[in-house]
């Protein structure tokens, strides 16, 4: 049953009751281009309680509130308690699904789908690479059956920067790249064989202050350790590169590429900035005034390590659709910090 409440939008969102959130949940629905596009749309989005998937869902239910848009959103998530952790309460906008997206079974026909369920951080590469792979294909094959049952469905499938890159395919930690490379050519069969309407993103190193408890990728740890005022440790030198991008324009990409998106297009979801994981660090020990340590990686933090140097990821067809980003990688970790500091897990 859904909460009554202050509005029929959002009850009980902690992270929509923070007045530095919202703004960049403005930030990212005013830059999304053609967010009219949503209206009275009926949306299902996989991997709803993640980094990503949370914040297109908050920014979706804004957008409803702002605009009285007639957005409904389908959430699903292997738990319901963690959809009423992170959402609150079912609303008139918003609704819980639980289920596994390798088992996804539906006959509602949906408008959109966006596919953003996947394990996307090193531990559940080194722990579970068999089922990260296979969540990650099937998962993707039960959103193309579902589409292609309703021809009239959008889908977004959100891969990863790490399949542009040369990986050794025979190593455990490929589960991850190898398999959402997969996807991506499934995608493309869908399209050809069937006509199914699906556009693919593939986001950069996305970083926020909504990050599950879980998610121990660098980034997400240096911001969570900033937030409590702990000494920022790293268990390498950090020369690795990569384009960073905070997660409103993360999501603002997403929603354009939905909205403006070309059938069967790859589009880039990054800014316009790029720096090393040292780096990245630093600014995360200089805005919360710690310090920035090193240690030696034991020896699981070594298997989860990114065997990635450079990863650079190119907006430039995502920027033809007229988007481009609106935080610098300094703005983005100073915001996460500050709304982490003030919401309690």
């Amino acid at each position: 049953m859904a909460c009554s409440g202050k509005n029929r939008y959002f009850s009980n969102n902690k992270y929509l009751e923070n007045p530095q959130y919202i703004k960049d949940v403005l930030e990212a629905i005013n830059n999304t281009k053609d967010i009219g596009y949503f209206s009275n749309k009926k949306i299902l989005v996989l991997g709803a309680s993640g980094l990503i998937g949370s914040f297109l869902i908050d920014s979706l239910i804004y957008a409803a509130y702002m605009r009285n848009a007639g957005i409904r959103i389908h959430a699903l998530s292997r738990s319901t308690g963690r959809l009423k952790a992170r959402f609150g309460c079912e609303t008139e906008c918003l609704h819980f699904m639980e289920g596994d997206a390798s088992a996804l079974e539906t006959d509602t026909p949906f408008d959109i789908i966006i596919n953003a369920a996947s394990a996307a951080h090193p531990r559940a590469f080194r722990e579970n690479p068999v089922e990260t792979m296979l969540a990650n294909m099937l998962g993707t094959y039960r959103v193309m059956e579902t589409a292609r049952k309703n021809p009239k469905c959008r889908v977004l499938y959100v891969s990863s920067g790490e399949v542009q890159e040369d990986i050794n395919h025979l190593l455990p930690r490929a589960c991850y790249p190898v398999s959402k490379k997969a996807g991506e050519t499934l995608c493309m069969s869908y399209i050809y064989e069937y006509r199914t309407d699906i556009v693919i993103a593939r986001p950069c190193h996305t970083f926020g202050p909504n990050y599950t408890l879980d998610d121990n990728r660098a980034a997400s740890q240096f911001i969570d350790r900033a937030a409590k005022e702990q000494d920022i440790v790293m268990n390498s030198s950090g020369q690795q590169v990569r384009s960073f991008a905070y997660v409103p324009d993360c999501v603002s990409g997403l929603l354009t590429i939905l909205s403006k998106g070309n059938t069967g297009c790859v589009y880039g979801v990054a800014s316009d900035e790029n720096c090393s994981v040292r780096q990245f660090a630093d600014i995360c020990a200089r805005v919360s005034d710690t310090k920035l340590i090193f240690k030696e990686a034991d020896k699981a933090e070594q298997a989860e390590a990114s065997p990635i140097k450079g990863q650079i990821i190119d907006n430039a067809e995502l920027k033809l659709l007229g988007w481009s980003p609106a935080f610098s990688i300094e703005r983005g970790i100073e915001h996460s910090i500050q709304i982490r500091k003030n919401i309690s897990e």
